[in-house]
């Protein structure tokens, strides 16, 4: 199977985190920095003044230096307790990684079971989302939201929820809703991108059909009530096999067509990052 990254939204997403957690930490530092050289200079001043008061005979002046830096280099250690760490990766760069590890795996287990026919696009995007994995091959293509998620899973439409059990069995969370942070279920998050996805390739291939299936890939994941399903079929990795899938019921795709699908996917998907990075410019009244 042929793998082409189109993009790595987790893995972008982690160095972004971990870039702003650098930028917390070094200014962080410098402030702390920037507080020690104050105070290095006001004891070195003190230092100077009190190297006059010895040469001028006036030791309470002295004195009340030597305080002076007494009381400067206790503030200096408790300075140093609260000296900046940089942050730990926290839940949300957690979930990131799950992510990538579930994409990766499915990526990793289709791999060993199909041949160089088939590609595998990651990371596909247009403006209604990204789609994770898309397969193009003899039996079709086919659109892939992947969830790396435990717990036993139930859905009616596109409401989506699972009950979360510890690793005693003892359930910790019932019926969690499954989204992401517009609201939308598995189901809807690939739907919505593989419509204007599927829009766009039949104006080349008029007869194209995308399925769309929601894959599961956490090991102690499984399914309890799947009901009035919006997507072609709902898997766990194991179970997951879309060459057989794609040819029960989508057209096939002759060489030529899925090399053009793949082609097209591409250009569709740098269309519109190019879109992305254009700046918008202001309405003219």
């Amino acid at each position: 199977m042929k793998i082409t990254v189109l993009s790595d939204h987790a893995a972008d997403k982690l160095q972004e985190r971990e870039a702003q957690r650098e930028l917390r930490y070094t200014k962080e530092r410098g402030a702390y920095e920037a507080r020690l050289q104050v105070r290095r200079e006001r004891i070195g001043r003190r230092k100077a003044l009190m190297g006059e008061a010895w040469r001028d005979g006036r030791y309470v002046r002295m004195i009340g230096g030597a305080f002076a830096i007494a009381w400067h280099r206790i503030r200096k250690a408790v300075d140093g307790i609260g000296r900046p760490v940089r942050e730990l990766p926290g839940v949300e760069d957690h979930i990131w990684v799950q992510g990538q590890e579930g994409e990766n795996g499915l990526a990793e287990f289709l791999a060993q079971r199909l041949n160089d026919e088939w590609s595998l696009l990651k990371g596909y995007k247009n403006p209604k989302g990204e789609i994770d994995e898309i397969i193009v091959g003899p039996g079709g293509i086919c659109a892939v939201e992947v969830k790396n998620l435990k717990g036993t899973i139930s859905c009616d439409g596109d409401e989506w929820v699972r009950d979360k059990r510890d690793n005693w069995g003892n359930l910790v969370r019932a019926k969690e809703p499954i989204a992401d942070k517009g609201g939308r279920g598995p189901s809807r998050q690939v739907n919505e991108s593989a419509d204007l996805l599927e829009a766009f390739l039949q104006k080349t291939m008029p007869a194209c059909r995308i399925r769309r299936y929601v894959v599961f890939t956490h090991p102690d994941a499984d399914f309890d009530d799947l009901r009035n399903l919006t997507v072609d079929g709902v898997f766990l990795t194991s179970d997951f096999n879309p060459e057989e899938m794609l040819r029960e019921g989508a057209a096939a795709l002759t060489a030529r067509e899925a090399g053009l699908a793949v082609a097209q996917i591409a250009r569709d998907h740098r269309h519109y990052k190019e879109r992305r990075r254009k700046p918008r410019t202001a309405a003219t009244p």
